[in-house]
């Protein structure tokens, strides 16, 4: 039995040789639907999050483009509220239209 595919957040930037191209920083637009958690260093991690929102830890890039004003998790101070951008299907059809936007320009 074959496994279960994750998603291939490279795939739009991937050439026919299988190099892959340098992805552009995508800014995810605020909804309404949006998720807030106040940050604590000690138990929070993005993937953390992407797992409980999104069911999948590796969706946790979405969460890094959601929250510019942050070069990493590293540089949240403690009790910052964090944008969880949601639900995870308009956010990903977000982030995949703007990229091939960028890609075929």
């Amino acid at each position: 039995m074959a496994g279960k595919k994750d998603y291939d957040r490279y795939e739009i930037y991937r050439n026919d040789d299988s190099s892959i191209d340098q992805l552009p920083f995508v800014r995810i637009t605020q909804r309404s639907s949006d998720k807030f958690e106040r940050w604590n260093s000690i138990r929070d991690r993005y993937d953390k999050y992407a797992s409980r929102y999104y069911n999948n830890p590796f969706f946790d890039f979405l969460i890094t483009y959601a929250n510019p004003q942050y070069l990493s998790e590293f540089d949240i101070p403690e009790g910052a509220v964090v944008r969880i951008p949601f639900p995870l299907k308009a956010v990903r059809q977000e982030y995949e239209d703007k990229l091939k936007n960028i890609r075929n320009r």
